[in-house]
Protein backbone atom coordinates (compact mmCIF):
# COMPACT_ATOMS: atom_id res chain seq x y z
CA UNK A 1 0.00 0.00 0.00
CA UNK A 2 1.45 3.41 -0.95
CA UNK A 3 1.94 5.99 1.77
CA UNK A 4 -0.78 8.65 1.99
CA UNK A 5 1.37 11.69 2.68
CA UNK A 6 -1.68 13.97 2.62
CA UNK A 7 -3.00 12.34 5.80
CA UNK A 8 -0.19 13.87 7.88
CA UNK A 9 -1.51 17.43 7.50
CA UNK A 10 1.84 18.78 6.31
CA UNK A 11 2.63 21.58 3.90
CA UNK A 12 3.54 20.64 0.35
CA UNK A 13 7.19 21.41 1.08
CA UNK A 14 7.27 19.20 4.17
CA UNK A 15 5.35 16.44 2.41
CA UNK A 16 7.88 16.47 -0.40
CA UNK A 17 10.76 16.37 2.08
CA UNK A 18 9.16 13.54 4.09
CA UNK A 19 8.54 11.55 0.92
CA UNK A 20 12.13 12.06 -0.24
CA UNK A 21 13.54 11.17 3.19
CA UNK A 22 11.42 8.02 3.49
CA UNK A 23 12.28 6.83 0.00
CA UNK A 24 15.96 7.57 0.61
CA UNK A 25 15.91 5.68 3.91
CA UNK A 26 14.11 2.69 2.43
CA UNK A 27 16.37 2.58 -0.63
CA UNK A 28 19.42 3.02 1.60
CA UNK A 29 18.39 0.15 3.85
CA UNK A 30 17.64 -2.06 0.86
CA UNK A 31 21.01 -1.23 -0.67
CA UNK A 32 22.90 -1.82 2.59
CA UNK A 33 21.11 -5.08 3.23
CA UNK A 34 21.65 -6.26 -0.34
CA UNK A 35 25.31 -5.22 -0.19
CA UNK A 36 25.89 -7.07 3.08
CA UNK A 37 24.22 -10.20 1.74
CA UNK A 38 26.22 -10.02 -1.50
CA UNK A 39 29.49 -9.54 0.38
CA UNK A 40 28.77 -12.42 2.73
CA UNK A 41 27.79 -14.67 -0.16
CA UNK A 42 30.88 -13.71 -2.18
CA UNK A 43 33.16 -14.40 0.80
CA UNK A 44 31.48 -17.76 1.37
CA UNK A 45 31.77 -18.72 -2.29
CA UNK A 46 35.44 -17.72 -2.31
CA UNK A 47 36.12 -19.82 0.79
CA UNK A 48 34.30 -22.80 -0.74
CA UNK A 49 36.15 -22.40 -4.02
CA UNK A 50 39.48 -22.26 -2.19
CA UNK A 51 38.70 -25.51 -0.36
CA UNK A 52 37.58 -27.24 -3.57
CA UNK A 53 40.70 -26.10 -5.44
CA UNK A 54 43.00 -27.22 -2.62
CA UNK A 55 41.28 -30.60 -2.42
CA UNK A 56 41.42 -31.02 -6.19
CA UNK A 57 45.14 -30.18 -6.26
CA UNK A 58 45.81 -32.73 -3.53
CA UNK A 59 43.80 -35.44 -5.27
CA UNK A 60 45.28 -34.60 -8.68
CA UNK A 61 48.73 -35.14 -7.20
CA UNK A 62 47.69 -38.64 -6.07
CA UNK A 63 46.33 -39.38 -9.55
CA UNK A 64 49.54 -38.10 -11.18
CA UNK A 65 51.67 -40.25 -8.87
CA UNK A 66 49.62 -43.37 -9.64
CA UNK A 67 49.87 -42.62 -13.36
CA UNK A 68 53.63 -42.11 -13.09
CA UNK A 69 54.07 -45.46 -11.31
CA UNK A 70 52.26 -47.14 -14.17
CA UNK A 71 49.91 -49.07 -11.92
CA UNK A 72 46.60 -49.09 -13.81
CA UNK A 73 44.50 -50.25 -10.85
CA UNK A 74 46.03 -47.64 -8.52
CA UNK A 75 45.46 -44.97 -11.15
CA UNK A 76 41.79 -45.91 -11.61
CA UNK A 77 41.28 -45.99 -7.85
CA UNK A 78 42.94 -42.57 -7.42
CA UNK A 79 40.72 -41.07 -10.13
CA UNK A 80 37.56 -42.56 -8.60
CA UNK A 81 38.49 -41.35 -5.10
CA UNK A 82 39.27 -37.86 -6.40
CA UNK A 83 35.96 -37.56 -8.26
CA UNK A 84 33.99 -38.91 -5.30
CA UNK A 85 35.64 -36.55 -2.83
CA UNK A 86 35.10 -33.49 -5.03
CA UNK A 87 31.47 -34.46 -5.63
CA UNK A 88 30.91 -34.90 -1.88
CA UNK A 89 32.47 -31.54 -1.01
CA UNK A 90 30.50 -29.73 -3.71
CA UNK A 91 27.24 -31.31 -2.51
CA UNK A 92 27.99 -30.37 1.10
CA UNK A 93 28.63 -26.74 0.13
CA UNK A 94 25.40 -26.64 -1.89
CA UNK A 95 23.41 -28.04 1.04
CA UNK A 96 24.96 -25.50 3.42
CA UNK A 97 24.18 -22.62 1.04
CA UNK A 98 20.57 -23.80 0.70
CA UNK A 99 20.27 -24.05 4.48
CA UNK A 100 21.70 -20.54 4.89
CA UNK A 101 19.23 -19.16 2.33
CA UNK A 102 16.34 -20.86 4.13
CA UNK A 103 17.47 -19.51 7.51
CA UNK A 104 17.63 -15.97 6.11
CA UNK A 105 14.15 -16.24 4.58
CA UNK A 106 12.71 -17.61 7.82
CA UNK A 107 14.38 -14.88 9.88
CA UNK A 108 13.09 -12.14 7.57
CA UNK A 109 9.54 -13.50 7.70
CA UNK A 110 9.52 -13.82 11.49
CA UNK A 111 11.19 -10.44 12.08
CA UNK A 112 8.65 -8.66 9.87
CA UNK A 113 5.49 -10.42 10.98
CA UNK A 114 5.67 -12.34 14.26
CA UNK A 115 5.34 -11.09 17.83
CA UNK A 116 8.37 -11.03 20.11
CA UNK A 117 7.19 -14.01 22.19
CA UNK A 118 9.90 -16.73 21.83
CA UNK A 119 7.36 -19.54 21.64
CA UNK A 120 5.41 -17.73 18.91
CA UNK A 121 8.57 -17.07 16.94
CA UNK A 122 9.72 -20.69 17.21
CA UNK A 123 6.32 -21.97 16.15
CA UNK A 124 5.96 -19.64 13.16
CA UNK A 125 9.55 -20.37 12.13
CA UNK A 126 8.63 -24.05 11.84
CA UNK A 127 5.38 -23.26 9.99
CA UNK A 128 7.11 -21.03 7.44
CA UNK A 129 10.05 -23.43 7.01
CA UNK A 130 7.69 -26.35 6.40
CA UNK A 131 6.04 -24.41 3.57
CA UNK A 132 9.18 -23.60 1.57
CA UNK A 133 11.77 -25.36 -0.51
CA UNK A 134 15.20 -24.13 -1.58
CA UNK A 135 16.13 -24.65 -5.22
CA UNK A 136 19.71 -23.67 -6.10
CA UNK A 137 19.72 -21.10 -3.31
CA UNK A 138 16.31 -19.63 -4.27
CA UNK A 139 13.36 -19.81 -1.88
CA UNK A 140 10.24 -21.36 -3.41
CA UNK A 141 6.85 -22.13 -1.80
CA UNK A 142 6.04 -25.84 -1.79
CA UNK A 143 2.68 -24.85 -3.20
CA UNK A 144 3.73 -24.07 -6.77
CA UNK A 145 0.55 -22.05 -7.34
CA UNK A 146 1.77 -19.41 -4.87
CA UNK A 147 4.54 -16.85 -5.00
CA UNK A 148 6.67 -16.28 -1.91
CA UNK A 149 4.72 -13.08 -1.25
CA UNK A 150 1.43 -15.01 -1.55
CA UNK A 151 2.67 -17.55 0.99
CA UNK A 152 3.66 -14.85 3.49
CA UNK A 153 0.32 -13.07 3.12
CA UNK A 154 -1.63 -16.29 3.55
CA UNK A 155 0.20 -17.14 6.76
CA UNK A 156 -0.16 -13.75 8.43
CA UNK A 157 -3.84 -13.54 7.48
CA UNK A 158 -4.69 -17.09 8.57
CA UNK A 159 -6.94 -16.98 11.65
CA UNK A 160 -5.22 -20.11 12.99
CA UNK A 161 -1.98 -18.15 13.42
CA UNK A 162 -3.46 -14.76 14.36
CA UNK A 163 -2.39 -14.91 18.01
CA UNK A 164 1.24 -15.26 16.93
CA UNK A 165 1.22 -12.34 14.46
CA UNK A 166 2.05 -8.75 15.41
CA UNK A 167 -1.01 -6.56 15.84
CA UNK A 168 0.06 -4.19 13.07
CA UNK A 169 0.38 -7.07 10.61
CA UNK A 170 -2.35 -9.62 11.23
CA UNK A 171 -5.95 -9.11 10.21
CA UNK A 172 -7.45 -11.63 12.62
CA UNK A 173 -9.34 -10.40 15.68
CA UNK A 174 -7.21 -12.55 17.92
CA UNK A 175 -3.92 -10.97 16.86
CA UNK A 176 -1.58 -10.13 19.70
CA UNK A 177 1.92 -8.71 19.95
CA UNK A 178 4.18 -6.63 22.08
CA UNK A 179 4.36 -2.93 21.42
CA UNK A 180 7.24 -1.29 19.62
CA UNK A 181 7.09 0.44 16.25
CA UNK A 182 3.30 0.74 15.90
CA UNK A 183 2.78 -2.56 17.69
CA UNK A 184 5.86 -4.36 16.39
CA UNK A 185 8.10 -6.51 18.53
CA UNK A 186 10.91 -3.94 18.52
CA UNK A 187 11.39 -0.23 18.17
CA UNK A 188 13.12 0.91 14.98
CA UNK A 189 16.31 1.75 16.88
CA UNK A 190 16.41 -1.79 18.27
CA UNK A 191 16.22 -3.40 14.84
CA UNK A 192 19.32 -4.32 12.88
CA UNK A 193 19.65 -3.30 9.23
CA UNK A 194 18.13 -6.57 7.94
CA UNK A 195 15.12 -6.21 10.23
CA UNK A 196 14.66 -2.55 9.33
CA UNK A 197 14.73 -3.37 5.61
CA UNK A 198 12.19 -6.16 6.10
CA UNK A 199 9.97 -3.86 8.18
CA UNK A 200 10.22 -1.05 5.61
CA UNK A 201 9.26 -3.41 2.79
CA UNK A 202 6.34 -4.92 4.70
CA UNK A 203 5.02 -1.74 6.35
CA UNK A 204 6.01 1.43 4.45
CA UNK A 205 3.42 3.62 6.19
CA UNK A 206 4.38 2.54 9.71
CA UNK A 207 8.04 2.84 8.80
CA UNK A 208 7.49 6.39 7.55
CA UNK A 209 5.76 7.32 10.79
CA UNK A 210 8.52 5.72 12.85
CA UNK A 211 11.20 7.65 10.95
CA UNK A 212 9.23 10.88 11.36
CA UNK A 213 8.78 10.27 15.08
CA UNK A 214 12.35 9.13 15.64
CA UNK A 215 11.31 5.69 16.95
Amino acid sequence: MPIDYDSYGLTDELKAKLKADVEADINGLKAKNSDLIDREKAAKLLADETIVNATKAEEDAKVALAEKEGNIESYKLAVAQRDEKLETITLEFKQKENARAADMAVNEFVSANVSSDPAARAYMESIFRNNIDVVDGAIKPKDVTKSLEDLQKSLVSDEAYSKYIRVDVGSGSGSQGSTGVNGSAKSLSEMNETEQAAYANAHPEQYALAINQGA
